[in-house]
């Protein structure tokens, strides 16, 4: 039977692939997962769930470029399926590397974390952390460790290669919001869980700078949404309003803080860095003589 809660392209992909991997790894037995875009691979006491989110959503922005990347992608888990059929009881800790995409919380919340230490990290600015995460069925996630990692044959360079291909794959309906053209703010809410995420995407990052001139602000006040300004519609008192009201409103909220970009990079925007002295002005002028 087909997965549940997907639509009919979803399904037709899903069986394309099961065709795929079925023809070449006789062995083994390939159904689709219970839950989510993905294929449970069976074989003498050993079981893999592949995800195939990432796939789907190259699948979706290349066509023509399809048919060998879905070689590429079946070939490629051959020495997987090795693994998991000689070790069983590592690769069911190992991480899928096709469902690792970084995920941004606060620093703050992820310390409370107790394997904290242990998590592939990539600090941002606003007290915002990016973590290595794998994407799990039922829009859930969970954060992957370093040893965990190494544990299922994945390097930390190649843990946070896949995670930033991936969450690049996953968030890519901002350029048709980007079309030179359209308005000069924007509500990026390509995913529940990792919309925020977008805020590690250097092709985002480039794309917003070059239809702001150069510069353009952007925030993360809910973990499902970044929210981004050019022009006068970037003016900072503006701009706060806007981020101060949707992080009140958030149901999952993240940070209220300003952000910018250049296009290279992204940093505390400038209305933020001076924030503290203006406070501080506040407090020495009232200081009794």
């Amino acid at each position: 039977m087909p997965s549940t809660r997907l639509g009919t392209p979803e399904q037709r992909f899903q069986e394309r692939i099961l065709v795929q991997l079925r023809s070449r790894y006789a062995q083994w037995q390939f159904q689709p997962a219970p839950e989510g875009m993905a294929v449970l691979a069976r074989r003498s006491g050993s079981e893999l769930q592949l995800s195939l989110d990432t796939l789907y959503a190259e699948s979706q922005r290349d066509s023509a470029a399809l048919p060998e990347r879905i070689s590429r992608f079946v070939a490629d888990l051959g020495p997987r399926l090795s693994a998991a059929e000689l070790r069983p009881e590592l690769a069911a800790r190992g991480p899928d590397p096709e469902a690792l995409v970084w995920c941004v919380r606060t620093e703050r919340s992820l310390r409370a974390y107790s394997r904290f230490a242990e998590l592939a990290t990539r600090e941002l600015p606003g007290g915002l952390l990016a973590f290595v995460a794998e994407s799990l069925p039922g829009e859930a996630m969970r954060g992957v460790s370093r040893p965990e990692a190494e544990a299922g044959g994945l390097s930390a360079e190649a843990l946070a290669g896949h995670a930033e291909r991936n969450t690049a794959l996953r968030l890519g309906r901002w350029r048709s919001a980007l079309e030179p053209g359209s308005e000069e703010s924007w509500l990026l809410t390509d995913d529940t869980l990792f919309s925020s995420s977008l805020l590690v995407v250097p092709e985002f990052l480039r794309a917003l700078a070059e239809r702001g001139g150069g510069e353009a602000a952007l925030a993360a006040p809910d973990r499902a949404m970044v929210v981004a300004a050019v022009a006068a519609e970037a003016a900072p008192e503006r701009f706060r309003a806007v981020v101060r009201r949707l992080f009140r409103l958030a149901s999952n909220p993240l940070s209220p803080v300003l952000l910018s970009t250049d296009g290279a990079s992204l940093r505390l925007h400038p209305a933020e860095r001076r924030e503290p002295l203006r406070g501080w002005r506040r407090l020495l002028q009232a200081w009794p003589d």
